[in-house]
């Protein structure tokens, strides 16, 4: 019999395991779709080094007959994170009846449930290889972004800027439009918005790309003129509707997806290190 009443992963919270079991949830909340609907037992233990039967128990702790119900309540919960709100729905869409200590764990499940497909996304596409090079090889990079989108493209201006990196963003969007203009092949441009169709970035974009510059995207949604021309697009995944909050919720992952884009130019690469440690002594010097 399938437990009932809260969330899947609300149990997992609340619950305490073995390092084994512990082994198998973060193998199963980190994996994709289409891996948790067909991944047998004997995979996931071989995945985990666990086995066969660690995962049969810990399926009964959390309530299911076995793995086929535990895939298919995770699968559900998975694809809940994409439906509007509902009052109806006992899923992590929020209800005029919860309490305020409920909204707080819904939208925070929400967020952190959504970063961890972000990352599995990530993980199973080129892109992220594919925009980190593009930013080591560039000669030069512009970032485009207006309204909310700006305050995630002023973060990666400043991140990828202490790391050495040749990088311009202004606020102004005239500015960002002069900026696509002298544009040339060897360069980098990276679009931000939610919807892909703000007009002033899509126009920047096109332009660096008549330009000849790789043109990078990141994107709330897909399917928008943006990524239809965008060299190396990347989408964050789709949550519950909070009533108009879901872009709120995107630019916090677009600013996690920053810290990601820093840390992976940064490792290894001893002279961005030292680049990020001077700049940091001499801003501790202005604190003071």
């Amino acid at each position: 019999m399938t437990s009932t009443g809260d969330s899947l992963l609300h149990r997992v919270s609340r619950m305490e395991f073995s390092a084994a079991e512990k082994r198998v949830i973060e193998l199963l909340l980190s994996i994709a779709e289409y891996d948790v609907a067909g991944l047998p037992s004997s995979a996931i233990a071989e995945r985990t080094g666990t086995s066969r039967s660690t995962v049969d128990r810990l399926c009964k702790r959390l309530g299911y007959n076995g793995l086929k119900e535990l895939r298919r309540a995770l699968l559900q919960e998975s694809r809940s994170m994409q439906g509007p709100v509902s009052t109806h729905v006992v899923s992590d869409a929020i209800a005029h009846s919860d309490s305020f200590a409920e909204i707080a764990y819904k939208v925070f499940h929400s967020a952190s449930v959504r970063a961890l497909r972000f990352a599995d996304l990530l993980s199973h596409s080129t892109e992220l290889d594919r925009l980190v090079n593009a930013i080591r090889d560039a000669r030069s990079v512009q970032v485009f972004g207006v309204g909310a989108s700006a305050v995630v493209a002023l973060d990666l201006h400043q991140r990828l800027m202490r790391l050495g990196i040749r990088i311009a963003f202004s606020e102004d969007h005239h500015n960002q439009i002069a900026g696509a203009s002298l544009m040339e092949p060897g360069d980098l441009a990276i679009a931000i918005s939610y919807s892909g169709r703000t007009r002033p970035t899509l126009h920047a974009a096109q332009i660096a790309r008549t330009r000849g510059a790789t043109l990078a995207a990141v994107l709330g949604v897909s399917t928008s003129p943006l990524e239809a021309i965008a060299d190396i697009p990347i989408i964050t995944p789709p949550g519950i509707n909070l009533f108009g909050a879901d872009a709120v919720m995107t630019r916090a992952l677009e600013i996690m997806f920053n810290e990601v884009l820093f840390h992976c130019l940064a490792f290894g690469n001893e002279k961005m290190m030292q680049n990020v440690s001077r700049i940091e002594d001499d801003l501790r010097d202005e604190r003071r």
